[in-house]
């Protein structure tokens, strides 16, 4: 449902498609969005299940080929309208790995995510934005700034792979405003939360969990 939601989300924003070449970037955006969703969730499984059968058992885990699938439609988000479909398979393929990567990091920290859901929105999200800069193609960075088909951006604003030389410090530095801007609010809201002592429920809630306590039921048939 995600998978067939991201053809809106990404293809949607592009906010119109009667337009002089949005029809183009819309076939673009779905094109790329396709080849790295399936790219990352393949290299997802594959990873899993090459964990499984060095530990001597094969189970196919749905979870991971899910997330992995995830984790590629996080990645080319950022860059779905500006990059060729090999560059989109290619960023799904490497945020699989990130997203591997983080989830595995969230587990050495002993930080409590059971839906990985750093691993693929934070961590993911994070690689798609810099993936801009390295895939960037100078013919598609600039459409869309200006209304026009144009390179208004200069070439400069390419990807680096295409002798770019500002797009992926832009990229960075982007990213370096978002995680300050978002840390700086999120560590005033919990602190209040802390203060008010409504931060955190109590042991007893903890450990009997939070869906018997506060819904009712169990959420796992054990």
């Amino acid at each position: 449902i995600l998978w067939l939601g991201w053809y809106g989300f990404n293809a949607g924003s592009q906010l119109r498609i009667a337009t002089p070449g949005a029809s183009e970037v819309i076939g673009r955006i779905v094109v790329n969005t396709t080849l790295s969703a399936a790219g990352s969730g393949l290299v997802s499984l594959a990873i899993a299940t090459l964990g499984q059968w060095r530990r001597g058992t094969v189970n196919y885990e749905v979870p991971a080929i899910c997330n992995g699938i995830l984790a590629g439609l996080v990645s080319i988000t950022a860059g779905c309208a500006c990059m060729l479909p090999w560059a989109a398979f290619l960023t799904g393929f490497i945020g699989a790995f990130v997203y591997y990567g983080a989830s595995k990091l969230m587990l050495k920290l002993k930080i409590d995510d059971p839906l990985d859901a750093f691993a693929v929105h934070g961590a993911c999200g994070f690689w798609g934005v810099l993936a801009v800069g390295v895939f960037g193609h100078p013919e598609f960075v600039g459409f869309g700034w200006d209304g026009e088909n144009g390179d208004v951006a200069g070439d400069e604003y390419a990807g680096f792979l295409y002798g770019g030389s500002t797009l992926f410090g832009a990229q960075l530095v982007a990213l370096i405003i978002e995680i300050a801007w978002v840390a700086s609010l999120s560590t005033a809201m919990f602190f209040a939360l802390k203060m008010s002592g409504i931060l955190r429920v109590s042991e007893e809630v903890e450990m009997a969990g939070m869906d018997v306590s506060k819904h009712g039921g169990s959420a796992y048939n054990h």
